[in-house]
């Protein structure tokens, strides 16, 4: 009886260790075995921005394997003629492990087109996805507030709510304060996740703030992270390149400045003086009927209305080159002002808008700056802005995530 009992318990032990052994054995070879597809899946699949959208797209993805062979094929819509561009692989270490990145740039594409594209290798595909060319015409954009968060559902709703709203959009704009902290490639994750409904279909135009330069230990931090993983135009000042960086859709010529002097000083103390005059060039070589600058520090003080250091340098080129509007970022708040010129309100001038916020962190102690005409602390639920351009008529407009109106505001030239 009692050696029953132990050969029963020995017995039961030894056909345990065999199943769970037999399920190690398989576990391996479905998702650990080289063969397995999904160490190649594709993923964080995106479109980014290029400095010509009419002929050229950006796609970008990661994978969990190294891959050395890997391609986009693509084809105008509903043709069957496939191209395919070599992509150029990329591995960089990240607190949460080695990332394995792949990136195409796609040239020589057809203005005002509707192509088809999928990533990946002879391992793994993705599914096929749209990709549309600039026609040069009238056109709309989303453009997000700062989507920091503790929970990236938020900035999740927010991107899915005005993507729903317009499916026609074109591109996305993120003011910077995409992640609460740079260095983290878990919150990169959330963040993809978050746009993964747009990120496919249509490019993004990111925008460095100042919580992509701050480490791991929450110390100043080059930006490392998020410039490896956006491939943006390299049309900037030399030694800034995608830190600022233009492009054109329609009719709309966009500049980006890094507003970063507190974090990176210890890197480019110079980086105000170099970019200032970089974006006087590019602001005059340009020769569309619109003129949009993107920063995500204000260019004014918050107590006051004065400008900052940030104002001091750019508001003569922003005055010089008749820019039409500079949107900024950083305080989580909706705020909109007169026309603005020569350091005062003029009738006309540049109009300067604060995006808000798009995930879930606010701050409850902002408050309107003299000249803004409409201001929202957006402290009830996150928001997004809409701009529609064409040749006679530049309109933004603010919406809460749930689809409320904030603020509208049309040009015309």
């Amino acid at each position: 009886m009692r050696w029953n009992k132990v050969f029963s318990k020995t017995g039961m032990l030894a056909v345990m260790l065999v199943v769970i052994g037999i399920g190690i054995f398989f576990y391996e070879r479905q998702y650990c075995g080289a063969e397995q597809p999904a160490r190649y899946e594709t993923q964080q699949l995106r479109q980014v921005i290029t400095a010509d959208s009419k002929t050229s797209r950006t796609i970008m993805w990661q994978t969990a394997a190294p891959e050395s062979d890997a391609w986009v094929e693509y084809r105008l819509q509903g043709g069957q003629d496939i191209q395919k561009t070599a992509a150029q692989g990329k591995e960089f270490a990240t607190d949460a492990g080695t990332v394995y990145q792949q990136s195409v740039t796609l040239t020589g594409l057809e203005p005002a087109s509707v192509y088809e594209y999928r990533a990946g290798s002879g391992k793994e595909f993705s599914d096929w996805h749209t990709l549309q060319t600039d026609g040069g015409g009238a056109f709309s954009a989303l453009i997000f507030g700062d989507s920091q968060s503790l929970d990236y559902n938020v900035w999740r709703q927010t991107a899915s709510a005005a993507y729903a709203n317009d499916k026609a959009a074109a591109f996305f704009i993120n003011m910077g304060d995409l992640v609460d902290n740079g260095e983290q490639y878990s919150q990169w994750r959330s963040w993809f996740r978050g746009a993964s409904g747009l990120l496919p279909q249509i490019p993004v135009a990111p925008i460095s703030g100042n919580h992509e330069n701050y480490s791991l230990q929450w110390k100043p931090y080059k930006g490392d992270l998020y410039l490896t993983l956006f491939d943006l135009p390299l049309n900037g000042p030399e030694g800034l390149q995608k830190q600022a960086y233009s492009y054109d859709y329609g009719e709309v010529h966009f500049a980006v400045i890094d507003t970063q002097l507190e974090e990176l000083k210890d890197w480019q103390p110079d980086l105000v003086a170099r970019q200032v005059k970089w974006l006087e060039n590019d602001l005059a070589a340009s020769n569309k009927k619109w003129k949009v600058v993107l920063v995500h520090r204000s260019l004014f003080r918050y107590q006051d209305g004065k400008p900052n250091e940030l104002g001091a340098a750019l508001l003569p080129v922003l005055d010089r080159s008749n820019v039409d509007v500079v949107f900024s970022a950083h305080i989580h708040t909706y705020g909109r002002t007169a026309p603005f010129k020569n350091g005062n309100v003029a009738g006309q001038g540049t109009v300067y808008i604060s995006s808000g916020r798009s995930g879930d962190k606010t701050w409850a102690g902002s408050r309107a700056k003299p000249q803004e005409v409409v201001f929202d602390n957006v402290l009830d639920q996150p928001n997004y802005m809409k701009l529609t351009a064409d040749s006679h008529k530049l309109t933004v407009t603010s919406l809460k995530q749930d689809g409320k109106l904030i603020d509208t505001m049309t040009l015309t030239k």
